[in-house]
């Protein structure tokens, strides 16, 4: 097939079309660009097949499921293209949405602060729980050291049995 080329224009071209005409014939097996930078896919392995650019990031809409599909290639042609799949789910409003919009809300879920008033027996029981942990630590200490001195006493008493036995 022959393709129009700038240096050659001298040459007629056997299309008998200017450039700007032949460039729908050329692109017409691939696939148009639609929905604001979507492309358009049958399904997943479409757009695992659609070559994308080394540094560039293609986005694609899938026409028979609720999916979209980015594809993106690194700056090296050596690197693997990162392929990542989202689900489309349809979201109802929530009162939140209507408030923003000034849409009064039910009175009886108003929204309540939390004051300075409810935060202080929160403060005590914290600091409560801190003085016990505090309690336990040195309790567990203390236990520990006495496990260690009743360690020592026994290692000492069967050495000194085994100095006794060897001496007589």
């Amino acid at each position: 097939m022959g393709l129009y080329n700038q240096q050659f224009s001298n040459y007629p071209n056997q299309f008998g079309m200017n450039p700007q005409m032949l460039s729908p014939m050329i692109n017409q097996g691939q696939f148009q660009i639609q929905n604001g930078g979507l492309i358009s896919i049958p399904n997943e392995d479409e757009a695992r097949k659609y070559p994308v650019a080394p540094g560039n990031s293609v986005t694609f809409k899938d026409e028979n499921a609720p999916y979209v599909y980015t594809k993106t290639m690194g700056f090296s042609q050596l690197d693997r293209p990162l392929f990542e799949k989202f689900r489309l789910v349809k979201e109802e409003d929530t009162p939140a949405l209507d408030k923003a919009q000034d849409i009064p809300i039910n009175k009886s879920e108003e929204i309540k602060y939390l004051v300075q008033e409810d935060l202080t027996p929160v403060v005590k029981d914290i600091k409560n729980l801190q003085t016990k942990i505090k309690d336990i630590d040195s309790v567990l200490e203390e236990l520990k050291s006495s496990c260690s001195t009743s360690v020592k006493q026994v290692t000492v008493s069967k050495s000194t049995k085994s100095s006794t036995k060897e001496a007589k």
